[in-house]
């Protein structure tokens, strides 16, 4: 069925008229085809504007008055009469065109008066190859949904990901159907730390966490709280902590750091664990009577703090580190609880772990063969301004710009974007985005975006709970998708085998889901 016909158009914006009774909406993917050849130009909704056939410009406003004064009146006017003249206009953005199954971005315009329709499913087939084995929704037409499987490789887990979004959009229900998908696939390596305990068990009764998914081989869990399930006890070792590890959590004056240098010194790889327990007259003595007594009772004040929930162990068979990483190199989803931690603690074990991951790839490199044989691993941080806003110097900017050689990717999961570092965010290539009200956010993603979103304002500001857009220079334009609800999706696969390999375009996935 038709929808319109073009009527002006530039390389950059198409323009199309249609009814005055048709519904078009900002975002929806239709499709201009000239009826002469095999070309399809794909294209997409940016405003939508009023229009009418009259001799004068200013019609529309003075017919509106007329209606006004006939309101007034309580008299009856006749849109019959009218309704002939009235039309509206999308102002669209070209994304493309296709012939066949191939792909080309749009360096010409279609021909004059050529037909605009509705996308469909087999309009979009083309775009299998780009979407990936991890499936996260179901492409998006407006608020329209398309039966048609969208998400993301998971090779392009070390390119790093950003997942930024307003409170209720949908960012923690998109990262469970993100866990769920790689815990079903098992190619990838996935780490969650999560701060509010909502990956688990979903954190309320009315939500479903990772556990229901009935897949403890793709699952482990850490946690430094009891939980209702199969769980294993949050620790590292004293010796994984470095001095910059603390300088993370808490400001030292020089003569504190060259304390704390003095100690690693004098007591080896057992610094951390001496400095908390000996007494501070001991220390005093121990390192030469160099350091004030009030520098090492600061100090041993703030380790006080990071020792006393039993987090850190003084023997480094109790650590927890092997294991992680173990299982990520297995192509496990490991999850860390970390819901009753302060942040000076989380902000800890998040580091250490993190070191180790990054460390161990590293060191792998070397050889292609043990190298090879690992998975892509992400590493996901809930609230990660907390952690990436001042992040010069630490292993996450590291991450950021040597993970992708190491296989190593960082994903952030933020409500404000603005207060990450801008040398990490330029580093996300892709980034999805649910509703986002803060204009100086949007700025941010759209200048740090791998693709051009710098038209997609309109969309971003009128996406609903549950609408994302996935910009990714492995795709050939941003992405709309309805992201799975994922107490549906977790139940989708129930009845087939847990670990089903996404396959595209094949007709084999089942459709029946509803969305967040």
């Amino acid at each position: 069925m038709h929808l319109g016909r073009v009527v002006g158009n530039r390389v950059m914006e198409i323009r199309f008229r249609t009814s005055h009774a048709e519904e078009v909406q900002v975002g929806e993917l239709l499709v201009v085809e000239d009826g002469l050849s095999e070309v399809k130009y794909l294209i997409r909704v940016m405003d939508v504007e009023h229009g009418a056939d009259a001799d004068r410009e200013d019609w529309i406003t003075r017919e509106a008055g007329v209606i006004l004064e006939s309101d007034a009146t309580d008299g009856k006017y006749s849109h019959a009469e009218i309704k002939g003249r009235l039309y509206r206009v999308g102002v669209c953005s070209p994304l493309g065109y296709t012939t066949g199954s191939e792909f080309k971005k749009a360096k010409s315009i279609p021909a004059h008066f050529s037909i605009v329709r509705r996308a469909e499913k087999e309009d979009y087939e083309f775009l299998s190859r780009f979407l990936g084995d991890i499936q996260v929704g179901r492409l998006r037409s407006g608020d329209k949904v398309i039966e048609f499987p969208v998400g993301i490789s998971g090779l392009s887990f070390p390119h790093h990901i950003g997942i930024f979004a307003t409170t209720g959009m949908g960012k923690s229900n998109l990262m469970k159907d993100l866990a769920l998908s790689c815990m079903r696939i098992r190619r990838y390596g996935f780490l969650i730390f999560d701060p509010h305990g909502e990956y688990y068990d979903g954190g309320e009764l009315s939500k479903k966490g990772l556990i229901h998914a009935n897949l403890s081989d793709s699952l482990e869990v850490f946690s430094s709280r009891e939980l209702n399930g199969p769980h294993n006890s949050l620790r590292v070792a004293a010796n994984e902590i470095e001095i910059s590890d603390l300088s993370n959590l808490y400001e030292f004056t020089q003569a504190q750091l060259e304390c704390l240098q003095a100690a690693q010194y004098r007591y080896g790889d057992a610094w951390l664990s001496e400095l908390n327990t000996n007494d501070v007259m001991l220390i005093f003595n121990d390192l030469g009577q160099r350091f004030h007594e009030g520098t090492i009772s600061v100090i041993k004040r703030r380790l006080e703090s990071i020792f006393r929930f039993g987090l850190i162990a003084n023997d480094s068979k109790l650590s927890i580190t092997r294991h992680v990483i173990d299982c990520l190199h297995n192509s496990k989803v490991v999850l860390i609880d970390t819901s009753n931690m302060y942040e000076a603690e989380e902000l800890l074990i998040s580091t250490v772990l993190s070191r180790a991951i990054f460390d161990k790839n590293k060191s792998l490199y070397s050889n292609k063969m043990d190298f090879d044989q690992i998975p892509p691993v992400l590493i996901a941080m809930e609230e990660a301004q907390r952690v990436l806003g001042q992040a010069k110097g630490t292993v996450f900017s590291q991450i950021a710009r040597e993970g992708r050689k190491f296989k190593v990717g960082l994903c952030a999961v933020s409500q404000q974007p603005k207060l990450i570092d801008a040398e990490i965010i330029s580093q996300f290539n892709t980034l999805f985005i649910l509703g986002l009200a803060d204009r100086k956010d949007r700025e941010i993603l759209k200048n740090s975006a791998k693709q051009d979103i710098s038209q997609l304002d309109n969309e971003i500001q009128m996406l609903m709970p549950g609408e994302a857009l996935i910009a990714s220079p492995f795709t050939p334009f941003a992405i709309p998708a309805k992201i799975h609800l994922f107490e549906d999706y977790v139940e989708s696969d129930k009845t087939k085998d847990d670990r089903v390999n996404i396959e595209r375009g094949n007709g084999k996935q089942s459709a029946d889901f509803r969305f967040y």
